[in-house]
């Protein structure tokens, strides 16, 4: 009767632990989309390698800058 309960008590953990992993992933990616100023990305490469930055300004939108960054290089702003 003991190991009925414990193994059931077992199987309902791991079953929570699974439906609720991806919800707490959802909820970090969404934190980390957010827009804070001064937080400057690269956007995506052209032909030649090269990506356009963009900051995000105080009115929390994203905003291309004149500069341009080589990604090959590993340096740009993500």
């Amino acid at each position: 009767m003991i190991k009925k309960i414990v193994l059931t008590a077992a199987a309902a953990a791991l079953a929570v632990s699974f439906t609720t992993a991806p919800s707490f992933a959802k909820k970090g990616h969404k934190a980390a989309n957010k827009c804070v100023p001064g937080h400057m990305v690269t956007g995506a490469p052209n032909a030649y390698g090269w990506g356009q930055v963009s900051g995000c300004g105080l009115d929390g939108k994203m905003y291309p800058m004149p500069t341009f960054c080589y990604v090959a290089s590993k340096i740009c702003p993500r």
